[in-house]
């Protein structure tokens, strides 16, 4: 183990982010310290600079060092740490670019013309120390007092106006020390709430020396030739914060597969169905998609996830109203088939099969036999197809719309209950727990009763009993809900809930704020 350790005699680190140049650099990066390194080894006289770089080369091999560094706060942000660093911005001005987009430099004929915002930047760290320790690191004894030599010929890391007191040791800084706790460490792409550090490489030294060779030559200065070439030096690295800890995996309830989607045709549909017409829109598509089948007890009758009840697996149809963007309008675009996970049926596979078929028979592919009607009794016939290239763009035609992990769930169309909640919130909880168990879903850790559908564009109120078919009535006979859900851990959709819910009713979305890519189609409709 090798740890250097960096304190600031003037309480600021001053270095601008590699990312944004009008933010400060937290924590210092372990390039910066490598290049004062650097700086210190060719800055020594009568010391031996083939020596220094062969040591230098191997911190540079080595992997990513950890940083003990408190976290940084903004000015006037809320601080939950009383230990953090205070990010700080000064006065702005305007510099000359000293490159272009070519990575060949900037003319000097372009000094008025290309011209960067550039703020002084620092974080306040007040006489704190900074650690960067390299645990796979093994230096010898004389390499050792060859590098505590090096650190105390360094003057600064960052700009000139954040002098620094620089370090050396062989073991982790003592129980004492307040930074012990407060680890950065590289964690690959694994974090989302990661920041980029610039670490050295294996070609970190030569990448210097190539910077200050185009420096000093005349060929290359900006008065002969106006060109300053970029060269990129060491690699960028996510790092994490102190005390992050990885998302919590996602439950998958592996109660719902796939989503095979249809969307509504409207140049051939008597109708463009609403979201509070999703019940009667579903049972008519089920009833037509049937009806293409042969008898039972035949070879061309229907798979059992089509006819299955009760607790059996079988599929859900789910009518797919516009809920998504600023401006929904909850009509229907598609219907989904929502075949149950293939852990729930052995045969899936074939099932399958037969449910494309009956499908092809439904949007008439098939012209040897005629195309079932999708009529909902007393109001009209309604056409499916095949989603188009436009309608494959639809946040409301997309699987994963409706699929993707999240904690916050909320109801588009109402969940009907198995019976009559009592005892409040506490009954509510009941209820709710007992649908979601019925789906393979955790209990939720809060439900809360919302007085319309949780996105606009939901429907408000289903049709009312009288309205159904008598032989349709069952399933949406009883109270019914919409809900904001809430779990421990994200949770993976869809997410179909109550005793109506192979019928559309009980369709979840996530709850979160989203800019929807919606396109204008969708707008349109």
């Amino acid at each position: 183990m090798v740890r250097l350790t960096l304190r600031f005699p003037l309480g600021v680190y001053h270095a601008q982010s590699g990312s944004s140049p009008n933010e400060p650099e937290w924590p210092p990066s372990p390039l910066r310290l490598l290049g004062a390194l650097l700086a210190a080894a060719h800055g020594r006289h009568g010391g031996d600079l083939a020596a220094d770089r062969t040591l230098l080369q191997r911190l540079c091999d080595a992997p990513p060092p950890r940083v003990l560094a408190p976290d940084s706060v903004g000015v006037g942000e809320p601080n939950r740490d009383a230990a953090a660093a205070v990010r700080l911005r000064g006065a702005t001005r305007w510099a000359p670019r000293n490159y272009v987009d070519t990575g060949r430099g900037v003319s000097p004929r372009n000094l008025g013309r290309e011209r960067a915002e550039v703020s002084k930047v620092g974080v306040a760290i007040g006489d704190r120390p900074v650690h960067l320790v390299w645990d796979e690191l093994e230096l010898t004894g004389e390499e050792l007092e060859r590098l505590r030599s090096l650190a105390a010929d360094v003057t600064f890391v960052g700009t000139s106006r954040s002098p620094a007191l620089v370090h050396v040791a062989p073991d982790p800084p003592g129980n004492e020390d307040p930074m012990r706790e407060r680890v950065w460490r590289p964690a690959g792409v694994e974090a989302g709430d990661g920041i980029a550090v610039r670490v050295p490489d294996g070609a970190t030294l030569d990448g210097f020396d190539r910077r200050e060779a185009a420096r000093r030559s005349d060929r290359a200065r900006v008065q002969p030739t106006g060109l300053i070439p970029q060269i990129a030096i060491g690699q960028s690295v996510r790092y994490v914060r102190p005390g992050w800890r990885p998302a919590p995996r996602p439950v998958d309830p592996r109660w719902w597969g796939e989503m095979i989607v249809l969307a509504i045709d409207d140049g051939n549909s008597q109708l463009r169905p609403k979201a509070p017409a999703a019940y009667l829109l579903a049972r008519a598509v089920r009833t037509a998609l049937l009806s293409g089948y042969g008898a039972e007890g035949t070879v061309e009758e229907a798979p059992a996830i089509l006819t299955a009840r009760g607790a059996d697996p079988h599929c859900a149809v789910v009518p797919l109203p516009f809920v998504w963007g600023p401006h929904p309008t909850g009509r229907v675009l598609g219907v989904a088939l929502v075949l149950p996970h293939e852990r729930r049926v052995a045969d899936l596979v074939e099932q399958r099969a037969a449910v494309v078929r009956g499908l092809r028979a439904l949007l008439g592919a098939d012209d040897a036999t005629p195309r079932p009607d999708v009529r909902i009794p007393g109001a009209g016939l309604v056409r499916l197809a095949l989603p188009t290239a436009d309608d494959a763009r639809k946040v409301t035609l997309q699987p994963a719309s409706y699929a993707r992990p999240s904690r916050h769930w909320v109801t588009v169309t109402p969940v009907v209950h198995s019976r009559w909640r009592k005892g409040g919130a506490e009954g509510l909880m009941r209820q709710v727990a007992a649908d979601c168990a019925h789906v393979g879903l955790p209990t939720p850790s809060s439900v809360a009763v919302l007085r319309g559908p949780g996105r606009r564009g939901g429907a408000g109120r289903m049709v009312s009993a009288g309205q159904v078919p008598e032989r349709w009535r069952g399933p949406v006979q009883g109270p019914a809900d919409h809900l904001a859900l809430t779990f421990e851990r994200p949770v993976a959709g869809p997410l179909l809930l109550g005793k109506a819910r192979h019928f559309g009713l009980g369709l979840c979305v996530p709850a979160e704020k989203e800019a929807w890519a919606i396109t204008q189609q969708e707008r349109a409709a």
